[in-house]
């Protein structure tokens, strides 16, 4: 009798089981086949199909979710994306001026396979506006044109877990990045490339008075902007004094091709003239990028960051980074592959930056002329302090070729902040001015040195207070 009943209970569980897997394969089933909707059924056509293309987005989020087809092109104002779970897709589908808005609060949306066309010239429209959370982006394309300034895409701060893949992007400024856990993979980015318009940064990454966290770029290009990735200068405060909680944290930017920009990352918070204060940025990886600007139409510094207002830069890597470029212009601003500083006013702080690079001049610091496009770089490291602020912990390796002044500058009041743990340096401080003293290294604090070679026709190997020359 005990075997009869354990044997039924063992077929009463099989059985159970059984039905429990039909009923989840039947919900999953139900959750798959999600209602689709064109939006020719609500009356998308010739003329402004903004309504129509609305009425479709509201009936899928009515729905609880679903697919919202976009067969063909249709003038398009600003739509919303109005509940949860709903997916945009293109059916070589594209917007003619139009945004889309996905408002704080809306989870799990999706755009796919559709393209934003901007013709109003107009740099204060842009066609993507983000604050949800769990949304997925896959082959979307954001075109000006004709081209102008300001931003394509807003990623606000309440934004959390979007996913970018196929991103492209053409004709204007480039993406204001705000929020945590975020990725961008396999993008192309091109800024508008003419004097007057767009030329921003391609990811401008910022913390408006909240945290932001957790951001990868990787697997991409771009084209004609300032920087791949910018920081600031909106971290931290508005005119307010804070504890540093307010800050960029952990983003990764890895194999990326630059080409002809200005910069590969510029760090700049508390910097311009816009009061935002004690911003922090913790946590930055740059790996495996590559800044090309063979004639020096934009190129100004490789890494660049330049801190005030009590802001705090920390924590920052940079491996396998290559830069073969000329300078975009000379005695402007100082040029050079590498560029730290530290403004006057309140107290800023570098630490612990670990960085990297190669640099070739392609016409090997030649003079400005028809045989040689573009200008020579000031100097490959140059690193220099006004304000109270001060840096530790700041070490380099570092192999440079061609420029002007010399090879690395080290100002005054560093002591000890700065190691050369690789400095080799080939024809460097090739045009200096009369008025300026200089060496291949020259520092006016001390510094220590590793592993140093330094090649210079015109300048002492080394020079300043802190080393003396030899």
């Amino acid at each position: 009798m005990e075997r009869i009943l354990s044997d039924l209970s063992r077929r009463e569980l099989l059985m159970g089981a059984a039905a429990m897997t039909a009923a989840c394969s039947q919900r999953t089933a139900a959750q798959v086949a999600r209602p689709v909707f064109s939006v020719r059924d609500f009356g998308a056509g010739a003329g402004d199909s903004t309504r129509a293309i609305q009425r479709a987005i509201d009936e899928a989020g009515a729905r609880g979710g679903g697919i919202v087809e976009i067969p063909g092109s249709y003038e398009c104002g600003i739509v919303t994306v109005s509940g949860d779970g709903v997916t945009i897709r293109g059916v070589n589908g594209r917007l003619v001026n139009g945004r889309i808005v996905i408002p704080q609060g809306r989870q799990r949306c999706r755009i796919e396979n559709l393209a934003i066309l901007d013709r109003q010239g107009d740099s204060r429209t842009y066609a993507l506006d983000v604050a949800g959370r769990n949304c997925t982006f896959k082959n979307l394309s954001l075109v000006k044109d004709p081209v102008a300034g300001g931003y394509q895409m807003y990623l606000r701060q309440p934004s959390a877990a979007c996913d970018f893949s196929g991103l492209r992007l053409k004709g204007s400024n480039g993406i204001m990045v705000a929020g945590n856990d975020h990725i961008f993979d396999g993008f192309e980015l091109e800024s508008a490339m003419r004097e007057g318009f767009g030329g921003d940064d391609a990811f401008a990454i910022k913390a408006l008075g909240e945290p932001t966290t957790n951001i990868t770029i990787r697997n991409g290009v771009v084209r004609g902007f300032y920087a791949i990735a910018s920081f600031g200068s909106e971290i931290g405060t508005s005119g307010k004094t804070s504890d540093h909680r307010v800050a960029v944290r952990n983003v990764a930017v890895t194999d990326v091709m630059a080409d002809r920009c200005s910069s590969l990352a510029f760090f700049k918070p508390g910097a311009l003239i816009y009061d935002w204060r004690n911003g922090l940025i913790d946590g930055v990886r740059l790996e495996r990028l590559k800044l090309t600007d063979e004639r020096g139409e934009r190129f100004a510094a490789g890494i660049r960051m330049i801190a005030g207002r009590g802001a705090i830069i920390r924590n920052v890597v940079g491996r396998q980074i290559e830069i073969r470029a000329r300078a975009m212009s000379q005695g402007k601003f100082p040029t050079s592959a590498i560029d730290l500083s530290i403004l006057e006013g309140a107290e800023a702080r570098f630490e612990d930056i670990d960085l990297q690079m190669n640099f070739a001049d392609p016409f090997d610091g030649a003079e400005h002329g028809p045989a040689a496009p573009g200008f020579p770089i000031d100097h490959i490291v140059r690193i220099e302090k006004s304000g109270r602020g001060g840096m530790r912990r700041i070490n380099l390796d570092v192999t440079g070729r061609g420029s002007r002044f010399g090879g690395v500058y080290i100002g005054a009041g560093l002591d000890d902040a700065v190691t050369l743990r690789r400095a080799q340096l080939q024809r460097v401080g090739l045009h200096p001015p009369s008025t300026l003293g200089g060496g291949g290294i020259w520092s006016d604090s001390r510094v220590t040195l590793g592993d140093v070679s330094v090649d210079s026709p015109v300048l002492p190997k080394f020079g300043g207070r802190a080393l003396g020359r030899n």
